[in-house]
């Protein structure tokens, strides 16, 4: 090669280098408020890349602030904001082009929030948690309970005492976590009923809902280390599913 040359290339190889390593950047910024204009603080403000599918969260600020980088340039993302007591909220932005762009969406929860103060835990403290297998009361609604399920195949798994003691553990925990969520549920539709209106208990069932399949999945993967590689591979996918989506994907 030329000296001309060489040295024209070696001018070059910074710049080229520099466009390499530039990532593509979207930023989503924008402030979550109540429908009196309040700002709504600690809203979970989710944006999908309705490209990749990939997710990033984030809570507001005191100010109902928030701000999310992509990085990527999607040509469409979905964001949507949840709060205890409100209707979840959602919006899709069209990007215009393929360079870094800042996104401003505002978002207004609609109607006024649910009191959980109307959510009344009812039933005695003290009464023994019923194991699995055992009939629920009358009138008492059957919680899915995971957990539980493993511990019915405890034959066919060959589970130790050992085992045994530690699922009984999980298995009670989670059944009063979700018992009491579910009675939370079942009390609020009946005051919100009684009300006349039960579009506004929509947001905090869902997160109810959302809290009561977060507590399976974390009791699920606590007992999953509680069995061996063997044992595990024998529960049902239905159960081990609940792992294999809190697992992180790997990337390309």
């Amino acid at each position: 090669m030329k000296p001309a040359a060489l040295l024209f290339s070696i001018m070059l190889a910074p710049a080229a280098l520099a466009a390499q390593e530039a990532a593509p950047t979207d930023v989503l910024t924008g402030r979550v408020t109540d429908l009196a204009g309040r700002a709504v603080a600690e809203a979970q403000i989710e944006v999908i890349s309705l490209k990749s599918g990939l997710a990033r969260t984030q809570q507001t600020d005191s100010t109902g602030r928030y701000r999310i980088v992509f990085p990527e340039h999607a040509p469409r993302y979905q964001v949507t904001a949840r709060r205890m007591g409100f209707s979840p909220i959602q919006r899709t932005i069209t990007s215009g082009s393929e360079a870094d762009e800042r996104f401003i969406v505002d978002l207004q929860f609609v109607g006024a929030p649910v009191a959980l103060s109307m959510v009344e835990v009812t039933g005695d403290i003290y009464r023994p948690l019923r194991r699995a297998g055992d009939k629920p009361a009358a009138g008492e609604a059957t919680v899915p309970n995971p957990v539980a399920e493993i511990l019915a195949l405890k034959d066919a798994l060959h589970l130790s005492a050992v085992q045994i003691l530690g699922l009984t553990d999980l298995a009670d925990s989670l059944q009063a976590k979700n018992s009491a969520l579910f009675r939370g549920i079942t009390d609020l539709i009946a005051k919100q009923k009684e009300a006349g209106d039960a579009t506004q208990m929509a947001g905090t069932v869902s997160l109810m809902l959302q809290e009561a399949s977060s507590n399976s999945d974390r009791a699920v993967q606590e007992a999953e280390k509680l069995l061996r590689p063997d044992q595990w591979i024998l529960v049902p996918k239905g159960i081990t599913e609940r792992v294999e989506r809190q697992e992180p994907k790997a990337g390309p």
